[in-house]
C-alpha cells in the first residue's frame, strides 16, 4: 500500500511539473512585464539619503559631526579651537584644540586595554582629545612632560599614561626642535556635556643632561 501511494505521488508530482513547463512557454501578458516599486526598494531609497553630519575625510570641526574609525562610530560633542601658547622656560607649548568625543562602538582591542589599565568594562567611551605643539627654544636638551594631568571642572582627574593615543611627543626635546603632539583620554565621569572647563597641568621643565630646573610646572585652564 506504502509503495503505490509513493507511485501516485511520483506521478502527481511529474505531471504537475510537466504543466509548469507550459505555461513557462506562453509569452507574459504586457502587464506582468510592469515592475512596481515595491516597499523594500523605497526603504532602500531612504537608506541611500545622506546625513550631512557624517565625515567620511578629515577632522571632525563642529559638534554633532560623526565619522567611522573602523567599528568605531566617533562623534563630536564639544570642541573648542585655542591657538595658543604658553611659555615655560625655553620651552614654547601651544595648545591648537581640544574635542570631546563619544565612542559607541569601542574597538575590541580599546576595550581589553581599558579593562586591563583601568578595570573597566566598556562598550561606548567618552574622550578628551588635546592637540598641542612642543618648541625647544635653545640648543641644549630639554625634558617636560607637556600634559602631565588633565582635570575638569567635574572633578576628573586622568594622568598622562592613560593617554590612548600614540604620537611623536616623548617628553624629551633635542635642541632647535618642534614636535606635534596628541593626546586623548579616556574619561569615565559622566556625560561629556557637563564639561565645561578643562585644566592642562605640565610638569617641570628641565635641562637633559644636567638636570637642572628650567621652569615651572604651570595650570592651562581652557574654557569650553
Amino acid at each position: 500500500m506504502k509503495k503505490l501511494i509513493f507511485s501516485a505521488a511520483l506521478v502527481l508530482s511529474l505531471g504537475l511539473a510537466g504543466c509548469g513547463e507550459e505555461k513557462t512557454k506562453e509569452e507574459p501578458r504586457k502587464e506582468d512585464t510592469k515592475t512596481p516599486v515595491s516597499a523594500e526598494q523605497n526603504v532602500q531609497k531612504e537608506e541611500s539619503k545622506t546625513d550631512d553630519n557624517e565625515v567620511k575625510e578629515g577632522p571632525l570641526t563642529k559638534a554633532g559631526q560623526w565619522t567611522m574609525d573602523g567599528q568605531d562610530k566617533v562623534t563630536l560633542v564639544k570642541i573648542k579651537e585655542v591657538n595658543q601658547t604658553y611659555k615655560q622656560g625655553p620651552i614654547n607649548l601651544t595648545i591648537e584644540s581640544v574635542k570631546l568625543l563619544h565612542h559607541s562602538n569601542v574597538a575590541d582591542e580599546t576595550k581589553e586595554y581599558l579593562k586591563n589599565a583601568n578595570g573597566k568594562d566598556v562598550t561606548e567611551l567618552n574622550t578628551i582629545q588635546v592637540v598641542y605643539k612642543v618648541e625647544n627654544t635653545v640648543d641644549d636638551n630639554v625634558m617636560m612632560m607637556a600634559i602631565d594631568t588633565l582635570t575638569t571642572d567635574t572633578k576628573a582627574q586622568i594622568h598622562s599614561y592613560d593617554n590612548l593615543a600614540s604620537s611623536d611627543d616623548t617628553g624629551s626635546y633635542a635642541g632647535q626642535v618642534i614636535v606635534e603632539g596628541m593626546a586623548i583620554f579616556p574619561y569615565f565621569n559622566g556625560t561629556l556635556e557637563d564639561i565645561n572647563t578643562i585644566f592642562i597641568n605640565t610638569g617641570m621643565t628641565l635641562n637633559s643632561d644636567a638636570g637642572t630646573r628650567l621652569g615651572d610646572s604651570q595650570r592651562i585652564e581652557i574654557a569650553l
